[in-house]
């Protein structure tokens, strides 16, 4: 593929190669079986060196016709600092039929980026998936991408709507598909992984739904003769709980569990093992204290000694080996303050370095977050009065920290919706670690009280881990880094045929910015049909215009950009329908939709959807582009044409507008460069077209004059198949036309400002 650089470019191909190398390093001789496996955690993550996104939205809903104003955050996986090595993010809004409906490429600097995603009025009210990710996240895989489900309601008369769910499943069908779907989701999950005869058990246990949210039951412990083993055990937070008991010899056993509506159902739990290990972990005010046991086969030998390891995030800690049986158990005290807040990975190896057991549990170091304090400048504002905030930021100690945060200012009423929401520390320190959806993460951040701790713990328990497998780390496997770090915003693509099956070879492209800087660049695209312009510069958003033509000169062609790193069709989680909306979202969905109806009573131009045409009579003229010419959008005729080609004075004028002015009936100028703008017999603003193209005012008036070759103006019924009630302004340029014989030809470049 051919690359056409834009000025001050940067290509990250040379970054990426510099990550993959650094992980490397020599290998200790000496080095115990621990040490070994510790090496090996360090040179993964050091390899990996993995990112997280993280969005700020500025309310918790939204209503169909909105924007999502949002603040981006990218930091290192391990250190959470602000992340320095991707300068790009996606943002994707997804809906639960698996399409991307809205997307953002944006800049990241130090870390941070701002935007925002337009909600279409046309889309079906429901629950989104919004999702940030970098190119380089794509070496994790999917379950790295940051996700956050997304309530959209409807801007008309506020219910309750029928959402279009995901597809079912390939060969689900009938009845008992749909019946098997709606059961409830039981699962149990062993302490440390695994049952063992005769040896102390805690089991966790998780209940939810269809689309993940926690379900409150109860229920009994049965041994293979439906004999009761434990009387009563029952969920708390989430609808996760645990149970404690000593699995028999020769034993299964079963749950038999009360659902919410009534009824009972039988689930199984893991089945129990003749021999093997198990872990146990508690924890007090200053340490985890860890307990090791092991039961072998009739007539085996003794264990060798184990050996812990515990990580968070790559940082290591391991103590001594200790000897271990079922009746002498090993332990080990950890204090806390030797590890980073966040998820402490604890596993269990045998005398042969292989892993037996694994647990996660959750340390807290330090007050947790920061002191924010706002002190507005009056007690109360009227409409459209300026604010100013005075923020204060200070830790536990009361000393004030140098931070970089977002401020998002919405209805009052909104924030009460759901305290528990996923916070940035939620995320950074917790769900961006688990596999699966969390409810309500923000739950596990709002105090440091024993039962919060507790479901924090069932919640660990339960979730997976996600970050590597251990038989990868072991083998001295590095993550395989197919994608590099984005450096620079770029814009690749394909030129293909009409219909879309053949790449169209060296094919004449033309990229033309009109702001935040001006640049038209020309290029060639290669044997494939492929394209790359690489160092867009932005600093705000960029309107970019695409032209394509064949070698000999015709317009038959399709421009198919890139649409993004990830595809529309990832796998997502069966997302719930709204539920009867609160009294705040009747209250905000209504003030939306009278927001949005002064807005088009200002600019009815937005409502436009279709036009019904008419009989129109047309009188024609001889234009100076031809009838059948592929620049005619539409093979739109009958409007008034400038012709700036043979027109000598037209070089004088310091854009079209201007030399336009006073020449076309009807047509009003207003302003100076570079703030013009342009009324048709006092409408709106007209449609602007280049070369068949729609485009903004910018690229028009960013234009050479000694570009152009003609100005078409459209007025009234001539506009109407524009579909634009204020008229059209078609500009044809002279590079656009192969037929184009007179001066000028190759006109002046265009320089960035």
């Amino acid at each position: 593929m051919k690359k056409m650089r834009v000025p001050k470019a940067l290509l990250a191909a040379g970054v990426a190669t510099g990550v993959a190398l650094m992980a490397f390093r020599p290998r200790p001789t000496d080095e115990t079986p621990l040490q070994r496996i510790a090496r090996q955690v360090s040179d993964y993550y050091a390899a990996a060196r993995g990112e997280k996104a993280y969005l700020h939205l500025d309310r918790p809903v939204y209503a169909t016709g909105e924007t999502i104003w949002f603040s981006a955050y990218v930091v290192d996986a391990s250190q959470h600092r602000l992340d320095s090595l991707s300068q790009v993010l996606h943002v994707d809004l997804v809906s639960a039929q698996h399409q991307v409906v809205a997307r953002r490429t944006l800049q990241l600097q130090g870390g941070r980026a701002y935007g925002d995603l337009d909600i279409a009025d046309s889309l079906a009210a429901g629950t989104y998936v919004l999702r940030a990710y970098t190119n380089w996240m794509r070496n994790a895989g999917d379950q790295f991408v940051y996700s956050r489900r997304l309530s959209v309601w409807p801007a008309s008369p506020l219910s309750p709507p029928d959402v279009p769910q995901a597809p079912a499943a390939p060969g689900s069908k009938g009845k008992a598909a749909a019946a098997s779907a709606n059961r409830p989701d039981v699962q149990f999950f062993p302490e440390g992984g695994y049952l063992v005869e005769g040896l102390p058990a805690v089991v966790a246990c998780k209940a939810t739904d269809a689309t993940g949210r926690g379900l409150d039951v109860r229920g009994q412990i049965l041994d293979a003769q439906n004999k009761v083993v434990l009387a009563a055990f029952s969920s708390r937070h989430g609808g996760m709980g645990r149970f404690a008991f000593v699995p028999g010899t020769g034993q299964r056993y079963h749950a038999r569990v009360a659902l919410p509506d009534g009824s009972t159902a039988d689930y199984p739990l893991p089945a129990v093992q003749t021999s093997g290990y198990t872990l146990h972990v508690v924890e007090n005010a200053t340490d985890f204290l860890v307990e090791a046991r092991y039961r072998g086969a009739a007539g085996a030998p003794a264990p060798g000694p184990i050996q812990l390891m515990t990580q968070v995030r790559g940082v290591v800690a391991y103590p001594g080996p200790r000897p271990v049986s079922a009746e002498a158990p090993a332990s080990w005290r950890m204090p806390k303050k030797n590890y980073p807040t966040g998820i402490v990975h604890f596993t269990l190896f045998d005398a042969e370095g292989a892993p037996q057991c694994e647990r996660l549990a959750f340390v807290q170091n330090g007050a947790p977050g920061l002191k924010i304090s706002l002190t507005s400048d009056q007690p109360s504002y009227g409409p459209h009065a300026p604010v100013q905030l005075n923020v204060r930021v200070t830790d536990a100690a009361g000393q004030p920290v140098a931070t970089n945060f977002s401020v998002a200012v919405s209805d009052a009423a909104l924030s009460t919706l759901d305290p528990n929401a996923e916070t940035i520390a939620s995320n950074l320190l917790l769900t961006s670690d688990l596999t699966g959806y969390v409810e309500n993460p923000g739950y596990y951040f709002r105090n440091q009280s024993a039962a919060t701790a507790q479901a924090l713990d069932d919640l660990l328990l339960t979730q997976g881990w996600r970050r590597f497998v251990w038989k990868e780390v072991l083998a001295g496997q590095r993550p395989s880094l197919t994608f590099s770090p984005e450096t620079a915003l770029s814009l690749t693509g394909q030129v293909v045929s009409q219909n879309g099956n053949r790449p169209i070879p060296n094919s004449q492209l033309t990229f033309l910015q009109t702001r935040p800087e001006r640049n038209i660049i020309t290029a060639t695209t290669d044997a494939q049909g492929r394209f790359s312009f690489i160092g867009i510069p932005v600093r705000d958003t960029a309107i970019i215009t695409l032209q394509a033509r064949r070698a000999q000169g015709g317009t038959n062609v399709l421009i198919k950009p890139d649409t993004g790193p990830l595809t529309g069709n990832q796998p997502l989680p069966q997302l719930p329908q709204l539920s009867a909306a609160p009294a705040a979202v009747t209250t905000f969905v209504r003030r939306s939709r009278q927001a949005q109806a002064a807005e088009l009573d200002l600019h009815p131009e937005k409502a436009i959807r279709n036009i019904n045409l008419g009989n129109v009579s047309v009188t024609a003229k001889r234009a100076a582009v031809p009838r059948d010419d592929p620049r005619r959008m539409y093979g739109a005729t009958g409007g008034t044409v400038i012709d700036f080609a043979n027109d000598p004075t037209a070089n004088s004028s310091l854009n079209i507008l201007q030399f336009l002015q006073g020449r076309v009936a009807g047509l009003t100028i207003s302003g100076s460069p570079p703030n013009m703008s342009a009324q048709i017999r006092g409408g709106g603003s007209p449609l602007f077209i280049l070369d068949g193209i729609k485009v903004d005012l910018d690229a028009i008036t960013n234009l050479n004059t000694s570009d152009v070759e003609a100005v078409e103006v459209f007025k009234g019924a001539e506009a109407a198949i524009f579909g634009s009630s204020g008229g059209a302004i078609a500009v044809y340029t002279k590079r656009a036309n192969p037929n184009y014989k007179g001066p000028d030809k190759n006109p002046r470049p265009v320089s960035p400002p």
